[in-house]
């Protein structure tokens, strides 16, 4: 069974769902998911199933639920780590409180999450939180891995503001999580090409 990763954002104003809405169906558009794209319920949803799905949150949880959403993943952990970025920065545009569980997840820190203007309860930003080691994702056999911001390569290095990434020995930057998965695998695509 495919592992599900639920996600809640609390205390949006009415007038703003709208231009959630247009943010989450922009993330997405903006990447090929294995996992189905991502989405969220508002009380702005026309589709049957998620304005119902929508509808049991706010009786389960309150009408501080704002959105509603869970993705189901299908061996991708890229897919989970963008939607979790995601919620993070949308919790710091908005100012609101951002909720991921993920029940499954074999690393208990990333059970239970939640933000409040894009930080951790504790005051860490997200980054903080991981381990400081490479995220390693498997396409066609190639691994490519991905370095948070603040990631040394070794005890000398200075720490990047940005994300890194490399794959076949190349080592590159990128302002985000989501550029950084979008240019290395235009970069993998084209050693392919050159066999």
């Amino acid at each position: 069974m495919a592992r599900v990763v639920h996600h809640r954002l609390h205390g949006i104003p009415e007038a703003r769902l709208e231009r959630l809405l247009e943010q989450v169906e922009a993330l997405a558009a903006a990447r090929e998911w294995r996992s189905e794209p991502v989405w969220m319920a508002t009380r702005l949803t026309g589709d049957l199933f998620r304005s119902e799905y929508f509808r049991h949150r706010l009786a389960a949880e309150g009408e501080q639920v704002s959105a509603a959403g869970f993705l189901k993943l299908n061996g991708d952990e890229t897919d989970a780590l963008v939607l979790l970025f995601f919620l993070r920065d949308i919790s710091a545009e908005y100012g609101v409180r951002a909720v991921w569980r993920d029940d499954e997840n074999p690393l208990l820190k990333l059970r239970f999450l939640e933000f409040r203007n894009g930080l951790l309860p504790t005051g860490q930003t997200l980054e903080d939180h991981f381990a400081k080691r490479p995220l390693i994702k498997k396409v066609a056999g190639q691994s490519i891995q991905f370095y948070p911001p603040g990631y040394r390569v070794h005890s000398r290095a200075t720490a990047s503001d940005r994300w890194g990434y490399s794959l076949h020995g190349l080592r590159a930057y990128a302002p985000s999580l989501l550029e950084a998965e979008r240019e290395a695998l235009k970069i993998l695509r084209g050693l392919r090409h050159l066999g």
